[in-house]
């Protein structure tokens, strides 16, 4: 189960990282990279 949650923790992190890297500059475009942001970071804290 530890190594699942190792996994899930590296996926969300390069998942976080692309999203930074890729930062959007349209306003509906903006909304969705928010939301996408938001739950990427959401579920990381689950991992404190």
């Amino acid at each position: 189960m530890a190594k699942i949650d190792n996994i899930r923790y590296r996926e969300l992190l390069k998942k976080k990282k692309d999203l930074e890297d890729n930062r959007p500059h349209h306003i509906d475009e903006m909304r969705r990279w928010k939301h996408s942001m938001s739950k990427v970071l959401e579920e990381l804290e689950l991992f404190r």
